[in-house]
């Protein structure tokens, strides 16, 4: 039955009709918000996916390299079609990077690092980004432009923090799956690997719910306000 009724023929149905859904609720103001997520949101998934290579490379596997993902070259990492789908429809994805755990010392636990490297690099980009913004507001006298910046900026912080802690939560084809599944054993090691089949399924789920939405946003915020503290005490090291 699944294998003719699988993920194939239901993603690309679904995906369509999230995507006809949000632009039918897009309106004229939001395009404006869409301009003003679009730098945040390409620097986020591409930092994501390059650090996923970057690991992968260091780690032995030529894969990355012989694919051209050690780069930062938005191109090579974004999928048009996740791209528009997660600014209109608010889900959509990055251009997967292939590896080959062959190549590593500790496949398991190498290939933990390699998943959980997508996440760490946008939390350590989100930092630099506010850290960035805090100069900008006290150093840059207030005008028009420096406003839009520092609302790109802004923006920036709150996307790659919501990129960081969505990839860790531990649903398959997300990077949290890899880093919790490395620490389960027997059949709950198991159940979370025959999970991955249904990895789609589950994405489209967890979008049609307000359940990320639940889980994430009190994170950010709580995480943005630790953040919010070290960057100011940083900044009064300077002014």
């Amino acid at each position: 039955m699944y294998n003719r009724f699988n993920m194939n023929n239901i993603f690309p149905i679904a995906i369509m009709v999230m995507l006809i859904y949000g632009l039918l609720n897009f309106s004229a103001s939001e395009l404006l918000s869409t301009l003003y997520i679009l730098p945040g949101l390409i620097l986020g998934l591409t930092v994501h996916e390059f650090a996923h290579a970057k690991m992968s490379d260091r780690l032995g596997d030529p894969t990355p390299a012989r694919e051209d993902r050690l780069t930062l070259n938005p191109l090579n990492h974004l999928d048009p079609v996740g791209t528009i789908c997660l600014l209109f429809a608010g889900f959509g994805w990055g251009k997967p990077v292939r590896i080959d755990p062959t190549y590593y010392r500790n496949p398991a636990k190498d290939s933990m690092k390699v998943a959980l490297a997508g996440p760490v690099s946008n939390f350590i980009l989100a930092f630099f980004l506010i850290l960035l913004y805090a100069f900008l507001y006290y150093l840059v006298p207030e005008g028009r432009i420096i406003n839009i910046v520092l609302d790109v900026f802004a923006l920036a912080t709150q996307i790659n923090l919501s990129l960081g802690v969505f990839n860790l939560l531990p649903f398959p084809p997300l990077d949290g799956s890899k880093i919790f599944g490395y620490f389960l054993k027997g059949k709950a090691k198991a159940i979370l690997w025959n999970l991955e089949k249904y990895s789609w399924l589950i994405l489209i789920i967890l979008f049609a719910t307000r359940l990320p939405a639940m889980i994430i946003t009190p994170i950010v915020s709580a995480i943005l306000e630790v953040m919010l503290w070290v960057v100011q005490n940083i900044v009064l090291l300077f002014i």
